[in-house]
């Protein structure tokens, strides 16, 4: 990599060759987080260069054969590295809640900063298992396969005058994935535009949307190659990791509530819920789901539904005693002390069922899902003992939370849509991948 110290670098993509993988529509995946087994299993037969192969390889040695399969994707020419290093202008289009939405962003590399100098910043807490599987992979392929997922600032007029133009232009890439979504890259391969974008984030504070794991992986992994190199002064395709930026403003920026399935739950507190739950919150029962999720609409800031396993009728809980969740706080900022998740977390999880921090942060026990009907559904089959119904936090909420220099409980967010694995990835040794001949084809 070149001696450029820009906060905001392009750089040589590599990308699926359709000539020799097929359509992308066989190849692309989405984010290893979503993926289960049954999933997995179906994306590898969908296509023998499906890039779960890569993000979320089911072999005995996942990470080894990631690296393998990389290297014989790039040596057959499945995948090819860009003829010009470039940023890339990436547009979703989607539905939701009957509205036909667009968000828009910019795939770079940016350079890595640790948070405690404040101008990257994350919003929710991490689990250890999953940055060490991160870091597993990238430690072995030396590539990130997806892209991070930050907002930035917006009101630049160079900058939106820029994406506006370039919008217009054909894509590299257009693909439709198996929600609908359609996905749109344009390369931004000018040297005098590409400057515009780096003036533009130069001293922007960049927050995490989504990616913690993988950015915390790729701090990590950066400490590690530099203490191996012996600090050097050039700059290193290490020193950054691939980002999608969008706007703060962006009218496509949707967040979804994410609800907590949990697989057990403590009998005697399953029993006695209802009265445990009475000093702290005023309950309400509900006829279903839909008429759950009204009343959480309608209620506002403090309400969760609860579905529990047996003769539980579906509930709705209001905060009544604020203080409780003050005193249970103590010392927190009241921008996290207010979110659902918080009271959620510190008052019925921790406080009722005894759902210590360690235990969430754990895994295992609580999964995570957008879908309301579908956890109700677990837990009316027997599958799981509870579900917990939230409302979506705010991009305000966010941006209060990091503001106040704290990070939201695990899981809080769900930025709707997530962003497509395997359009482009950055490898970070610019050895890693070769340059793809003049035609771009075989």
């Amino acid at each position: 990599m070149s001696d450029d110290s820009n906060r905001i670098a392009p750089f040589r993509a590599l990308t699926f060759n359709r000539a020799r993988s097929g359509p992308l529509e066989r190849v692309v995946a989405p984010p290893y987080d979503l993926i289960d087994q049954a999933r997995q299993a179906e994306l590898y037969v969908r296509s023998p260069y499906n890039v779960v192969r890569l993000e979320l390889n089911r072999d005995a040695d996942p990470y080894a054969s990631a690296a393998a399969t990389l290297a014989q994707w790039i040596e057959a020419r499945v995948v090819e590295s860009s003829s010009r290093p470039a940023i890339y202008f990436y547009t979703q289009t989607f539905q939701v809640d009957g509205r036909r939405l667009a968000r828009s962003g910019i795939i770079v590399r940016i350079r890595l900063e640790e948070f405690a100098d404040g101008r990257i910043l994350p919003h929710e807490r991490t689990f250890p298992k999953a940055k060490e599987d991160r870091s597993r992979l990238l430690t072995a392929t030396r590539v990130n396969v997806s892209p991070i997922f930050g907002l930035y600032p917006s009101g630049d007029a160079a900058l939106e005058a820029l994406l506006a133009k370039v919008a217009a232009r054909a894509p590299m890439i257009e693909v439709t994935d198996d929600l609908g979504i359609e996905n749109e890259v344009r390369a931004i391969d000018d040297a005098a535009e590409i400057a515009i974008v780096q003036r533009a984030l130069a001293d922007a504070c960049v927050l995490i949307a989504d990616g913690h794991h993988r950015y915390e992986t790729a701090l990590e992994y950066r400490r590690r190659r530099l203490a191996q190199d012996g600090n050097p002064a050039d700059v290193r395709g290490y020193d950054y990791v691939m980002m999608t930026l969008v706007a703060f403003n962006d009218p496509g920026l949707v967040i979804l509530p994410t609800n907590r399935l949990v697989r057990r739950l403590p009998a005697d507190a399953l029993e006695s819920f209802g009265a445990r739950a009475a000093g702290i919150f005023e309950l309400r029962e509900v006829p279903s789901v839909d008429a759950m999720r009204a009343a959480i609409a309608a209620d506002g800031r403090g309400t969760i539904g609860v579905v529990l396993k047996g003769s539980h009728p579906l509930r709705v809980l209001r905060l009544r005693d604020h203080d409780a969740i003050a005193a249970a706080m103590a010392g927190v900022p009241s921008a996290v002390r207010e979110l659902d998740v918080s009271i959620l977390h510190t008052l019925v999880l921790d406080r009722i069922f005894g759902i210590k921090p360690d235990e969430v942060r754990q895994g295992g026990n609580i999964e995570y899902t957008i879908d309301a009907y579908g956890a109700a559904a677990e837990v009316a089959s027997g599958a799981a003992d509870g579900a917990f119904i939230m409302a979506a936090p705010t991009v305000h909420d966010v941006e209060r939370v990091c503001n106040a220099g704290a990070t939201m409980p695990e899981k809080s967010t769900y930025f709707f849509p997530k962003l497509l694995t395997g359009l482009v990835m950055n490898p970070l040794d610019d050895a890693t991948a070769s340059p793809r001949v003049a035609d771009g084809r075989a």
